[in-house]
């Protein structure tokens, strides 16, 4: 049986060290969210997202944008966010209204900002592998946490990333590459048969497609490594890419779903906020 990463776990320590760093700052922290209201998801994930900030001492100011919302609008929306000295961080919350391109909207938001790490510029500097300063998305930074609290070696490691959106797969390649792995990114126009050759090659799988069962056991290296990103609900319960019950018989180490990346998710992306704080004053 595997061993489980208890991203849960983890996000405790970190929120209750992000706690204590609220405390020792001079001005209160405010996080800004942008969303769309009309997305059941996001209106979840923004309620969640607020309560465990609470827990934490930071404040937040929900912005909800209308369902005609434009690409226009929701600039300006952030450029008044910017310009705000009592907003520490943004977070654009995906998806946005269908009318509005969000690689502008995130790149619109002041990088000492952008504490999703979503914009050009912190993207750029995480591609680079910058010694400066950056921030990078909550859900693929906290991946690589969960990996270093637990020690698992990525140095010449063969890791797959399955799924290349701006949110998770392109930074969590990025991480990974900068740690010394050996990265495939695949996505949907993958052949299943290249992908079922990565699978078997794979001594780390991080999936992230939005689709229960997505992977097997059977698909797996034995002893290899797998974080599933997934969230979907199934018959009213939570579960992920990966069906866990066959993939704990084959892997070394998997991340549960509830209690994997999600908690992590959250506490990386408070932890970003104070950090952003921390920086900026």
């Amino acid at each position: 049986m595997s061993k489980i990463l208890d991203g849960k776990a983890l996000a405790q320590i970190i929120n209750e060290q992000t706690s204590q760093a609220v405390k020792q700052l001079a001005k209160p922290v405010c996080l800004a969210v942008v969303y769309d209201p009309e997305n059941a998801g996001s209106d979840l994930y923004v309620g969640m997202k607020a309560r465990q900030a609470a827990k934490v001492g930071i404040e937040t100011k929900d912005i909800p944008v209308p369902a005609d919302a434009t690409t226009e609008s929701v600039q300006e929306i952030v450029r008044n966010l910017n310009q705000d000295h009592t907003i520490t961080g943004i977070l654009i919350q995906s998806p946005l209204p269908e009318a509005v391109n969000e690689q502008i909207i995130f790149s619109t938001v002041e990088p000492n900002k952008d504490v999703d790490g979503l914009g050009a510029v912190n993207q750029g500097l995480l591609f680079e592998d910058s010694p400066l300063p950056y921030t990078v998305a909550a859900t693929p930074q906290g991946v690589m946490t969960l990996l270093k609290h637990y020690q698992i070696d990525l140095v010449g490691k063969t890791a797959l990333v399955i799924g290349r959106s701006q949110l998770f797969g392109r930074p969590m390649a990025a991480l990974l590459n900068n740690a010394d792995a050996t990265v495939i990114l695949s996505h949907r126009y993958t052949p299943a048969e290249k992908l079922k050759s990565f699978l078997k090659q794979a001594d780390l799988v991080v999936v992230g497609v939005g689709q229960p069962d997505f992977l097997l056991g059977e698909d797996l290296k034995p002893g290899c490594v797998v974080i599933d990103v997934g969230m979907n609900v199934v018959d009213g319960k939570a579960t992920g890419d990966v069906d866990y019950s066959s993939a704990s018989q084959v892997a070394d180490y998997i991340t549960p779903v509830p209690g994997g990346v999600g908690p992590m998710t959250i506490a990386t992306l408070l932890e970003n906020t104070v950090k952003a704080a921390q920086q900026n004053n």
